[in-house]
């Protein structure tokens, strides 16, 4: 659509009509009603996460203007920014099937918000890249010149994210940026929505874009997730939004609140293979805290004694320290949100109280007798097994341990590996959430 004056999307009778009959509201408790086709919920960002990534730039100086959303799909990030923010958006949508529920939602989400910047919002059916016919357009349709304040993109990606290049994507960053960066200045607020899966070679790649366009500009790479071991969102904010530190590792909890944020220098975490020792405590973490290159920035708050790295690969890193991380030590007391930070990321922590040289089958039940001679009322697997084993043996301990398991004890412990062994640990209880 290059050259081809956008159109600005009108909330009417007959787009609420084609809304509804296209892509009915899910019922949500939790956020306004949102009018997405399956494929766009399934690239949509849900509310709960874009209002908490909106809510990082509640203490950002951003300068005066307008939301802008080059392209925005169903709006609702746009629209989790303007409510966050309370700031006018303008979102451009290049398919003609979503731009009218883009605008609909935009609309709705104002409504439930109870806030007044849906007035100057827009949605307009066009290309993002044609940045001076998108303003023009506005501009004429809202009667005042708003400048751009703040640019979110998430753009469009092959199916297979795996694989992608950068020329793949839609718009090409480098593309849009350039054509937006005279409207933008020279120390633009960016956030670049990208792929979780893409490579150190393809973020140097986009860093490279960014910097030559605006050099020497602040920029934070933000890797965010909300458990089971992965990332769920990687981002690059620029400028006006960028942290004071180039890296950033949030983990967000189910309700939407930040249960932990790391920042820091990118750092490589190199293993130490030496032989674990029993007294010794093992803390497995989440492995997003390796991908982010922040495990180091970690491990400095988290362990107050003398600590390596076992394992910095695979779905298990390993710690291994002198003490339980966090150490009650007085001289060493931490705060309670530093607390909650540090162990956002742990998986599991206990003391190293036993060194076994099989799981298996056949010596499950000696394995489940020395856990149980040390105290150990329940045993769970936390290490490498076949998928279609692991959940046949981890009920045969279940049974042994309710065998051997003195009435009334409730001391956990788990099995993990250690280079090329095995080791039993007591686990160490964690804080409450």
């Amino acid at each position: 659509m290059a050259g081809i004056q956008p159109v600005v999307m009108v909330p009417d009778e007959n787009a609420r009509a084609y809304a509804n009959s296209s892509a009915p509201v899910r019922a949500d408790g939790q956020g306004p009603p949102i009018h997405a086709s399956d494929e766009m919920r399934r690239l949509a960002t849900p509310w709960l996460v874009a209002m908490a990534r909106a809510s990082l730039l509640e203490t950002s100086k951003l300068p005066p203007g307008v939301i802008l959303d080059p392209a925005c799909g169903s709006a609702t990030q746009l629209a989790a920014l303007c409510a966050a923010l309370n700031r006018p958006g303008l979102g451009v949508e290049l398919s003609g099937a979503a731009a009218p529920l883009a605008a609909i939602n935009l609309e709705q989400c104002a409504i439930w918000s109870e806030a007044n910047w849906g007035t100057s919002s827009r949605i307009l059916w066009g290309d993002g890249t044609d940045a001076k016919a998108i303003l023009e357009t506005y501009h004429q349709n809202i009667g005042v010149s708003e400048p751009v304040a703040l640019l979110h993109i998430d753009p469009a990606r092959p199916q297979d994210a795996q694989k992608h290049t950068l020329d793949e994507m839609q718009p090409r960053l480098d593309e849009l940026l350039s054509e937006w960066a005279p409207y933008l200045g020279n120390n633009p607020a960016l956030i670049l929505d990208l792929s979780p899966r893409l490579s150190d070679t393809q973020r140097l790649e986009v860093d490279n874009i960014v910097s030559t366009i605006w050099p020497g500009v602040n920029r934070t790479w933000q890797w965010m997730t909300q458990g089971r071991g992965r990332i769920d969102r990687l981002s690059l904010w620029v400028g006006a939004v960028a942290d004071s530190q180039p890296n950033r590792l949030i983990r967000l909890g189910k309700g939407g609140d930040f249960s932990g944020i790391i920042t820091g220098e990118s750092e490589s975490a190199i293993s130490d293979s030496n032989q674990v020792q029993i007294g010794e405590h093992l803390t497995i973490v989440d492995p997003c805290l390796i991908a982010s290159g922040l495990a180091e920035s970690w491990k400095h708050t988290a362990s107050m004694s003398d600590s390596r790295w076992n394992t910095v690969t695979g779905r298990r890193p390993i710690l291994i320290s002198a003490a339980p991380i966090l150490s009650t030590d007085p001289e060493h007391h931490v705060g309670e949100d530093t607390s909650e930070t540090i162990f956002a990321f742990v998986q599991i922590s206990g003391e190293v109280v036993a060194q076994i040289t099989t799981l298996d089958y056949e010596n499950a039940s000696q394995i489940a007798q020395i856990a149980s001679e040390l105290g150990i009322s329940s045993l769970k697997i936390r290490c490498t097994i076949d998928p279609e084993v692991q959940p046949k043996l981890q009920s045969l301990l279940d049974r042994e341990m309710r065998n051997l398991s003195p009435p009334n004890s409730s001391i956990s412990g788990f099995i993990s590996e250690v280079g090329n062994g095995l080791v039993i640990c007591k686990e160490h209880p964690q804080p409450a959430p």
